[in-house]
């Protein structure tokens, strides 16, 4: 991560823990961590699970795949088995593999649709399967 990009994430650390504590009523600390793999930190409730704030590096794939401005960065879904989640195909993903993250989970992107990037996530238990 370069030096200047850190006030950006303790900026958005702060909006998003604001936005969990003030409107959500969730004083449960997010869990942050950095993924690599995709030049980002994320941060998750663990209150409520279904909900990512993604901070990406200012260099990032992801910010370049959106044309450098978003203002809701993604969505992600979880699915059961990230390397054939239906109903998408492998030409449906931005990437080949899935990319480890915080909390043991498998993530990738389905190609942008409107500006807007969907992501799919494995939680690591059900990664048995995988083949």
């Amino acid at each position: 991560m370069k030096f200047h990009h850190v006030g950006m994430v303790v900026r958005s650390v702060n909006i998003a823990n604001e936005l969990c504590q003030e409107r959500l009523r969730d004083n449960t600390p997010l869990v942050w961590g950095p993924v690599p793999a995709f030049q980002c930190f994320c941060a998750f409730s663990t209150k409520f699970p279904m909900i990512e704030f993604v901070v990406p590096e200012e260099e990032s794939r992801l910010v370049k795949f959106l044309g450098g401005k978003s203002v809701l960065h993604h969505i992600a879904f979880a699915v059961e088995n990230i390397r054939r989640p239906t109903p998408f195909s492998a030409g449906d993903f931005i990437f080949d593999e899935p990319a480890p993250a915080i909390r043991g989970l498998l993530v990738n992107f389905l190609k942008p649709l409107g500006g807007l990037l969907v992501e799919l996530v494995q939680e690591p238990k059900k990664e048995e399967g995988r083949g």
